[in-house]
């Protein structure tokens, strides 16, 4: 698998008038505006700052099962991985 070039979690969700997602390091990771409701902000704000954790978690559930004697592709796990990287659109 290659390596992600993304900035390192955790990811921290701070709200005021716009939602932003800080990295540890104070870096501001994503800017969440209030286009449809305050719930979509918190919502799309919220899943913004657990990528990292998401996408640490499928690469050791991809590496157990790889791991495994049991046959499973998880080509669709594995694409997006690929996806979170930039290496497929």
């Amino acid at each position: 698998m290659s390596e992600a070039k993304f900035t390192p979690g955790p990811w921290r969700v701070r709200f005021g008038n716009i939602g932003h997602v800080t990295a540890e390091n104070g870096a501001l990771v994503a800017k969440c505006q209030r286009l449809t409701s305050l719930c979509n902000l918190q919502a799309n704000a919220h899943l913004i700052a657990a990528a990292p954790d998401l996408y640490e978690a499928l690469e050791r559930v991809i590496k157990i099962i790889d791991d495994s004697p049991w046959c499973l592709k998880l080509t669709e796990e594995r694409a997006a991985l690929a996806k979170a990287r930039g290496e497929t659109p």
